[in-house]
């Protein structure tokens, strides 16, 4: 079923079992090509980023698009967030193909959706570009002013540096940080936060990045090792913590590492579920994905209570974290299975209950704005 907006602008629904809603959006005299995924709203409104990338075609964003949404239905699960879970991608190059009009499209489409899926930066798409968005629709978080959460980088980063601890206290029953090696693969926004937390807690910091710029960057700010991306999966240290994009985790990769945990930020590290088994079958501590990165949902969706946003609140939320975790890898060594079937198991338990589920809705504090 397609629906035309403003005769330019095209809806047309992709019907996937398993998940609620997959909208194509398009809109050929700007270049839009988008996809919107609903996963799950059985708890709240779906929540998710808008992650904008030069996929070589529409299957490989499709595939992408549901993995991440479902993905973020967990997260908000097991961070007890009270939404669902909800993802975006456009197709284009955020260097060269993100205009303000592609922007304004899709956030025209994100208005016909009534609220059913609200979006927040990602890969590719900045506080900047959300903020452009909120001048069509309101349903939209993460924006630059004092209503808002603003860019969630520091949160997830402090998740991700929580997650590091909790992984540590599980293997040396203690969570200091001094002497450990941590390598650290993809220092992008939260990459590069991440880094500069382990080094003041005493960290030695193993990083590889495309961009080596931003290698010797760091370098200089914390003397760190560089290896190359594929290098540092081969590197001898505490935890390696992936932090650029997923799928790192696989049959090829799992072999070659020489960590005692892994414990990153990236969506989806995993290339397949039974990666999980290979890791925990070697002794290696996986730290789930979906719960070790979410304090950047955790910061975002603060922002849409009835009391508004507040960065202390944030704060001591993204703080669980760790104790999220240490229940994850107590449940799994209990059952002998792997952390990522325990995460999993957790979330399914919560989603048929429905424990957690959202009574009040969104308050779109930022709105009064524009």
């Amino acid at each position: 079923m397609a629906q035309a907006c403003e005769k330019t602008l095209t809806l047309e629904e992709i019907s996937v079992p398993g998940y609620e809603k997959i909208i194509r959006v398009l809109n050929v005299e700007v270049g839009l090509h988008a996809i919107i995924c609903i996963h799950s709203s059985v708890i709240g409104p779906a929540l998710g980023g808008i992650r904008i990338y030069p996929y070589p075609n529409e299957e490989i964003a499709l595939k992408d698009v549901m993995r991440l949404a479902k993905a973020m239905t967990y997260k908000s699960l097991l961070s007890e967030c009270s939404w669902g879970g909800g993802k975006a991608v456009i197709i284009a190059d955020p260097k060269v193909g993100k205009t303000k009009e592609l922007l304004s499209a899709f956030a025209e489409a994100v208005h016909q959706l009534k609220g059913e899926y609200i979006c927040a930066e990602d890969v590719g798409c900045s506080p900047e570009d959300v903020l452009l968005i909120s001048k069509t629709t309101p349903y939209v978080v993460g924006l630059p002013h004092e209503k808002s959460s603003g860019n969630p980088a520091v949160f997830t980063a402090w998740g991700t540096f929580r997650g590091i601890q909790s992984a540590l206290k599980k293997i040396y029953n203690s969570s200091d940080l001094e002497g450990r090696k941590i390598a650290i693969q993809g220092i992008g926004a939260v990459g590069f936060e991440l880094a500069k937390l382990l080094f003041w807690s005493g960290a030695h910091l193993i990083i590889s990045d495309l961009d080596q710029k931003r290698c010797l960057e760091l370098q200089q700010l914390t003397g760190a090792v560089i290896l190359s991306v594929e290098e540092i999966l081969k590197a001898e240290c505490d935890v390696l913590a992936p932090c650029a994009m997923g799928g790192v985790l696989n049959s090829r990769t799992i072999p070659l590492l020489r960590c005692l945990a892994v414990a990153g930020c990236a969506n989806n590290q995993l290339l397949n579920g039974s990666d999980a088994d290979e890791l925990a079958s070697r002794g290696i501590l996986y730290a789930p994905d979906f719960i070790i990165n979410a304090g950047g949902l955790i910061n975002v969706s603060l922002e849409l209570e009835a009391e508004g946003y507040s960065p202390i609140r944030a704060r001591n939320r993204v703080n669980r974290i760790y104790d999220q975790l240490m229940v994850i890898y107590d449940i799994a060594e209990q059952n002998r299975f792997s952390t990522h079937r325990a995460a999993l198991s957790l979330g399914d338990y919560r989603l048929k209950y429905q424990i957690g589920k959202r009574i009040e809705p969104p308050y779109f504090h930022h709105a009064s704005l524009n």
